[in-house]
């Protein structure tokens, strides 16, 4: 039984755990998860998507134990964290889960995968709260000073504020929001063809991030502003939205400088428990820049297959107006999948706010997997994979075209061994790549280590790729990370990642993290206290996003407070 968490809203994979889902509005799209270990531990995952700040987030209260049968998890659950239909009595949607890392496994009492999510367990006729709109606006202020040799003497301070416009909308704000100090994903050295993003940590961006989501969006692609608004919530309990804008007063693009400013809107409508809609605008204006863009989407699910289908359109002052059609066909069962889609892409398709590496294809991809669990003997889970796709350019040239297999096993004892082969055709370039991964112990997010080893020819040349991952937990609050990737492919370049944490107690830890990216070296060290009410502060030796260690020290502050009295 892993059990090492203890505080209140951390992440708790890896460890057993159990799970209650719970969708007030009885819609099956806008479910809450509260999650509970043996020490007492919680993880809460609102609908729509909030940021981790307690005061915002709102809390549960939580204890675990360990007993001579195994271990018991207690709750309180207070109604008014989740937004809720109205008062009086209600037909909710809700579900039980268990996970057990060593085996790997989750046990509920109704599965709800392959189509079946409406059989998720109605809980009828619960009589609801009347929950008073909370109209406190919730201010959370924050200052930095310091030094740093490039810029001298250090002095910057922002505000972000949170208030709710009705009792199903909120509305988030930030002024001059500090991007500087929040520790950045770092991409691995895999070869891509395309551009590829890291994932979004910024907890502005993160605060109703299921309500503005969609293919049209990726908020990578605004790297800093001067003002926000984000709002979302729900019109009624079958639509949901989400409007973001930021404006950026000097934003400099081209050798140009001048105000841009970034928009999106979304709405999502589930007609019923099979059927949503969606659509989607954004807007980009700057310095030599003027892009908008929409999205149109319809998904229906017929039992364990899916129907979707999606239009997209943008009009750019550079490029004109392009667009991109999309359908897909996909079926999940038990032990099987596979998806089918076909894609066409204008070349001039250019929504400048979404994330779409390639334009000027047409063409067809499908891919399938086979997989199983045992319950007895040394395999414990097994599984098969492939799949194809063929790309012509709008033209009708080729483009690109190709097809992947492997298969992958898990051994009760904890081994894990994956292994694939891709064949591929790129602009007339017969590509073949080959990949081996171990990996042990399975389950245990806390010590493990991965081996991955990547070979074959690309462009003509050799590739060859080896990379090594390792977790380990030295002592009940101190863990270890790092990962040492080698590539040979038109020259050397190797990448080196060590991180570290030491839980100092409930909410105070030291941090950090050193990056080795061929020649460069970069270095921070932190100490922190963060993650539950009141005051934080974070005291910064480096930047943990430059390219080469900066000798500056920054000390940041922020002081919860709020104007009107919460209900």
């Amino acid at each position: 039984m892993v059990a090492v968490q203890y505080r209140t809203n951390v992440g708790l994979r890896g460890e057993d755990t159990v799970q209650l889902d719970i969708d007030p509005t009885g819609s099956l799209s806008d479910f809450n998860e509260f999650v509970l270990n043996a020490n007492g531990a919680s993880t809460i995952n609102l609908a729509g998507g909030r940021a981790a700040k307690r005061e915002w987030t709102g809390e549960i209260v939580s204890k675990g134990r360990v007993t001579k049968d195994g271990w018991e998890a207690e709750a309180r659950i207070p109604w008014k964290i989740m937004k809720l239909p109205g008062d009086g009595k209600h037909d909710l949607r809700f579900n039980f889960a268990r996970r057990i890392p060593r085996i790997s496994r989750m046990f509920t009492p109704v599965y709800t995968g392959s189509g079946k999510g409406t059989d998720t367990p109605i809980w009828k006729g619960v009589n609801l709260p009347k929950t008073e709109l909370d109209t406190s606006i919730k201010l959370l202020p924050y200052f930095y000073t310091g030094y740093d040799p490039d810029e001298g003497a250090v002095l910057n301070s922002g505000l972000d504020l949170k208030t709710n416009i009705t009792d199903q909308i909120q509305l988030v704000g930030s002024v001059n929001p500090d991007f500087r100090n929040i520790e950045n994903g770092i991409l691995s050295l895999d070869f891509s063809r395309f551009e590829r993003l890291t994932d979004e940590s910024r907890p502005f961006f993160l605060e109703g991030s299921d309500y503005l989501g969609s293919a049209l969006f990726a908020s990578q692609r605004i790297p800093s502003f001067d003002v926000g608004v984000n709002t979302y919530g729900r019109i009624n309990n079958k639509t949901n939205f989400g409007f973001l804008n930021t404006t950026d007063f000097q934003h400099s693009e081209d050798g140009k400088t001048g105000t841009q400013n970034s928009s999106v809107a979304t709405v999502t409508n589930q007609l019923d428990p099979h059927t949503s809609l969606r659509a989607a605008v954004t807007n980009l204006t700057g310095p030599g820049l003027d892009n908008q863009a929409y999205l149109l989407r319809v998904g229906r699910d017929f039992g364990p297959w899916n129907v979707t289908l999606r239009d997209l359109g943008s009009q750019d002052k550079t490029d004109g107006f392009g667009r991109e059609a999309n359908y897909e066909v996909n079926y999940q069962g038990k032990n099987f999948g596979i998806e089918n889609s076909y894609t066409a892409v204008a070349k001039n398709f250019n929504p400048r706010l979404g994330f779409f590496p390639e334009q000027d294809y047409k063409g067809f991809e499908s891919n399938g997997f086979f997989g199983r669990d045992l319950n007895k003997g040394p395999l414990a889970s097994y599984g098969v994979f492939g799949g194809y796709s063929h790309f012509l350019h709008s033209n009708n040239e080729p483009y690109r075209r190709g097809g992947y297999g492997g298969f992958y096993s898990a051994l009760r004892n904890g081994w894990i061994f994956n292994a694939n082969a891709n064949m591929d055709q790129f602009e007339g370039s017969n590509d073949h790549t080959y990949n081996l991964n171990f990996a042990f112990p399975r389950g245990n997010p806390y010590r493990n280590a991965n081996i991955r080893s990547s070979f074959g020819e690309i462009g003509g040349e050799a590739y060859d790729s080896l990379r090594l991952n390792a977790n380990y937990r030295t002592l009940k609050n101190l863990q270890l990370n790092g990962s040492y990737q080698i590539v040979r492919y038109a020259g050397y370049s190797d990448q080196l990642i060590v991180g570290g944490n030491f839980d100092l107690d409930a909410d105070r830890s030291i941090g950090g993290r050193l990056v080795k990216n061929g020649k460069d070296i970069n270095a921070y060290l932190s100490l922190r206290k963060a993650g539950n009410r009141g005051m934080e502060y974070f005291l910064i030796l480096g930047d943990p996003n430059a390219t080469k260690f900066r000798s500056s020290l920054i000390l940041k502050v922020s002081s919860p407070f709020q104007i009107g009295q919460s209900s």
